[in-house]
């Protein structure tokens, strides 16, 4: 799990066989994806893109979206 910046509002994590991009207090979900499924990483990263996140929140969960992926798929080096 990764709070984002700059005021951790928003939370990323591994939930099961999903990532959830939240809002902490109001669980409001901007994206949920399956990380081991390469089909639904690039339309998530479209959502994110997309969203009204800060652009400091859109580009950690850009990142934090991205270590998920890489763990789930086994393209950690």
């Amino acid at each position: 799990m990764a709070q984002l910046p700059p005021d951790g509002r928003w939370v990323i994590q591994q939930i099961g066989g999903e990532v959830i991009l939240y809002h902490r207090d109001s669980e409001v979900e901007v994206v949920r994806f399956d990380p081991a499924e390469p089909a639904s990483f690039g339309p998530a990263q479209q959502i994110i893109h997309e969203s009204g996140l800060t652009e400091e929140a859109k580009s950690m969960a850009h990142f934090w979206s991205g270590y998920f992926y890489a763990h789930a798929t086994g393209k950690v080096n």
